[in-house]
């Protein structure tokens, strides 16, 4: 079967796709050869690499920008849920491969949502990959959250419960239609056209349970090492740059900033955006991303 099967189609992207441990992992690239540092992009849940494609061609005047499709999202490989199949610690560790077999010379890490923890992660297990850390729309795992906030992270019972898979690739989709609604910065539908290259990988039954265990993983076993201090410590040998959305719903500014627990992590909010920040002020993102880029080689 062809691997690119159903993908969307960017000007100047080549894919492939690199083995980590048994496990296909999708790469997509531009810029290759560029002067500018190397940049790694990582996607979150429910989308896929072409979350980046309003950002991939302005990163790509002057830096190799790489993005890839973690484990059970877009086009790489979906194992069958088993134990810490997608435990996060375990798909970071297996994207620092990635990272590791592409031979980019320490890239910067770019995350949005659950990219941007999966960033954070590869960061303090892995302190020599990357020079620096942007997190988008996401708080750091450290993060001390209020029971009075509780509320916003109400729907992970529902994606990661035991109806979880079926409401993301059933029911005509409209579970995950409404949480890309409630996520914009106007708490709007989004058009067919816009939602369709996510949708579409959740009709494949593999991708939908990845989806679930993604969730339920996190809910069974890695919050609770988060509650007793043994998942993952902030540290400060990596720069770290966090950039909310205004318009967050879940993942607000002001909780972002309970994160901020050492002085090389810093926070932007980014203007006219809910949680999908790549999509709704592309433009404003490049420019943090370059501005932090730039810091970094001024330090």
């Amino acid at each position: 079967m062809d691997n690119a099967q159903g993908m969307p189609e960017l000007d100047g992207v080549t894919h492939r796709w690199i083995d980590a441990g048994g496990v296909r992992i999708h790469v997509a690239e531009a810029g290759a050869g560029n002067p500018g540092p190397p940049l790694v992009l990582i996607h979150g849940w429910p989308q896929h690499w072409w979350c980046w494609n309003k950002v991939m061609p302005l990163l790509a005047e002057r830096h190799h920008v790489v993005a890839l499709d973690t484990r059970g999202a877009g086009w790489s490989d979906a194992p069958a849920p088993h134990g810490d199949t997608y435990d996060k610690r375990v798909i970071a560790d297996e994207l620092a491969t990635v990272i590791g077999a592409l031979g980019l010379d320490r890239p910067v890490i770019v995350g949005h949502d659950w990219g941007a923890w999966l960033s954070i992660l590869i960061g303090g297990r892995h302190g020599d990959l990357a020079r620096g850390i942007v997190a988008t729309a996401i708080i750091a795992p450290w993060t001390p959250i209020p029971t009075r906030e509780l509320w916003r992270f109400l729907y992970q019972p529902l994606v990661g419960g035991p109806w979880g898979a079926l409401l993301q690739r059933g029911l005509g989709q409209v579970v995950l239609r409404r949480l890309f609604a409630a996520g914009s910065r106007n708490g709007r539908l989004w058009p067919d056209a816009a939602v369709e290259p996510y949708l579409a990988r959740f009709r494949d039954p593999a991708r939908a349970k990845a989806g679930r265990s993604t969730y339920a993983r996190f809910m069974r076993r890695e919050f609770i090492d988060m509650s007793k201090g043994r998942y993952q410590e902030p540290y400060d040998h990596i720069p770290i740059l966090f950039l909310p959305g205004r318009r967050d719903l879940v993942l607000a500014p002001k909780l972002v900033r309970r994160g901020l627990v050492r002085a090389t992590m810093t926070m932007e909010v980014i203007d006219d955006a809910g949680h999908w920040v790549p999509e709704e002020n592309p433009s404003a993102l490049v420019a943090h991303i370059e501005d932090f880029v730039a810091s970094l080689a001024e330090a």
